[in-house]
């Protein structure tokens, strides 16, 4: 007989790695790998658990980051029995960096005086804010996860994923392959060159320094909170 299905919400900031989360998650047999999909919708997770199948694997990992006009009020969670929550969170420095590449492109560094202080403070600090306070209020159905952790430690950190998910399997991975039934590509999931190497990379050295950047993070209260609470190095 095979197992009901469940579902694995992860939420994120914009530029977390849920996309190569959601893949390595995926390693797993019972995990079925689906593309993107918006957990925070009621029809669309009733309409997955009912199109279940005997032979499907169980478990559906769906995931989907905080847009920008979301941040306050991102995310909600699904209201059903079967669901585990993976709350991913990434270092403002680089998140900050990378929404600016990701939204502006070429004009990335000449958008950089306007758009800096609201990414840090607005975005990234409200969204943040939400995923702790979330762990924090279910800790038995919500795992906090550092995006930094998974690239230092992938193979410890999935394994402990795994098991949190109510996966089968025993050995994590730092390995993933690509989809069969769909492609990764901006706008839904990630795109980018990094995902398509099919393993965890390493993180990579700085190669700006961002005087604005490093400011907020200092000077911020929220942000400077939020950083000391998940454990990342003061400026």
């Amino acid at each position: 007989m095979s197992k009901p299905p469940s579902i694995v919400a992860i939420a994120s900031t914009m530029r977390s790695g849920s996309t190569l989360l959601k893949a390595l998650l995926a390693e797993a047999d019972d995990v079925l790998n689906l593309p993107e999909r918006n957990f925070q919708n009621r029809q669309v997770v009733a309409k997955i658990l009912a199109q279940h199948q005997p032979n499907d694997p169980p478990i559906k990992v769906l995931k989907k980051p905080a847009w920008y006009q979301e941040s306050k009020r991102y995310p909600t969670i699904p209201t059903i029995e079967s669901v585990r929550t993976i709350a991913l969170v990434r270092d403002v420095y680089d998140t900050v960096i990378s929404l600016r590449k990701m939204t502006f492109r070429s004009l990335a560094n000449l958008s950089a005086p306007l758009v800096t202080g609201w990414l840090a403070k607005s975005y990234w600090a409200n969204v943040t804010q939400n995923l702790v306070n979330l762990a924090r209020s279910r800790p038995h159905d919500v795992k906090l996860i550092r995006y930094e952790d998974i690239v230092g430690d992938p193979i410890t950190v999935t394994k402990g994923l795994y098991k949190f998910i109510g996966s089968s399997k025993e050995e994590g991975t730092k390995a993933y392959s690509a989809p069969k039934d769909y492609s990764w590509r901006w706008g839904s999931d990630d795109g980018s060159p990094n995902i398509k190497t099919l393993e965890v990379q390493p993180p990579r050295e700085k190669s700006v320094t961002e005087s604005r950047l490093l400011n907020i993070m200092e000077s911020c209260d929220q942000v400077n909170s939020l950083r000391r609470e998940l454990g990342y190095e003061t400026c």
